[in-house]
């Protein structure tokens, strides 16, 4: 961990859930995106809506072209995040350590200001406005439960919810510019294309008698239950 990084602030602690985000003509309220941050490390878990079924799918090779296409569309990461309290609003940079998506082109940074119980975040190097609402309860326990620096594996809870993060093993392809989406390495045709999309991000309900995956980058996860927060 970086030795200057302060500890979030307690008010953004929590399991985050975006109800809102407008992009220049762009207004999303439908996509599944949550948001767990702990007093240093963050996960990240985004769906865009108009999912395809995955019925009978079980696996990555079962999935069909349009499925995976799918798939390539989404996003997430995990990383440390570090908020400067200064002066003015304060700014949070979210330092991702591994993700979803290829290597952005900016660094994903935000001014955060509370409105009442909504959390209002605005974009500094890119223009964007996201609307978060925190879940009752999860500014609770907000810990790391599990971490492998050697793969990047994560584990972190917030209250009654935990998200887990393995990331994918398969390495993006030599000389992939900055910005470019993984549905564009998918569409490219790439034979090992198919591995880049092997990389979990489950969002997960604590119950007295399971831990059960409500969402995931890997669709056939959702309702399967842990019965221990292992990898």
């Amino acid at each position: 961990m970086r030795p200057a990084m302060l500890p979030v602030p307690a008010r953004y602690r929590g399991l985050w859930r975006r109800t809102l985000l407008q992009a220049g003509s762009l207004r999303d309220t439908a996509s599944t995106v949550y948001w767990l941050q702990t007093e240093h490390w963050h996960a990240d878990i985004r769906i865009p809506a108009g999912r395809p079924s995955f019925d009978g799918v079980t696996s990555l090779a079962q999935c069909s072209q349009v499925q995976r296409l799918f798939l390539a569309r989404q996003q997430g990461f995990h990383g440390l995040t570090e908020v400067d309290t200064g002066a003015g609003p304060d700014i949070c940079r979210w330092h991702r350590l591994a993700d979803f998506q290829p290597p952005a082109s900016s660094p994903d940074a935000g001014a955060l200001r509370l409105d009442g119980e909504l959390l209002v975040e605005t974009g500094l190097h890119d223009d964007y406005l996201e609307h978060w609402e925190r879940l009752s309860g999860s500014d609770r326990d907000t810990m790391v439960l599990a971490h492998d620096p050697s793969n990047g594996t994560l584990l972190l809870r917030a209250g009654g919810w935990a998200m887990r993060v393995v990331p994918r093993r398969a390495c993006w392809p030599d000389g992939l510019p900055a910005g470019t989406s993984l549905e564009a390495v998918m569409a490219a045709g790439d034979a090992q294309a198919t591995a880049l999309l092997d990389f979990e991000i489950s969002l997960v309900k604590i119950t007295d008698i399971g831990w059960t995956v409500q969402h995931s980058t890997l669709p056939w996860l959702e309702g399967s239950v842990m019965l221990l927060p292992n990898f």
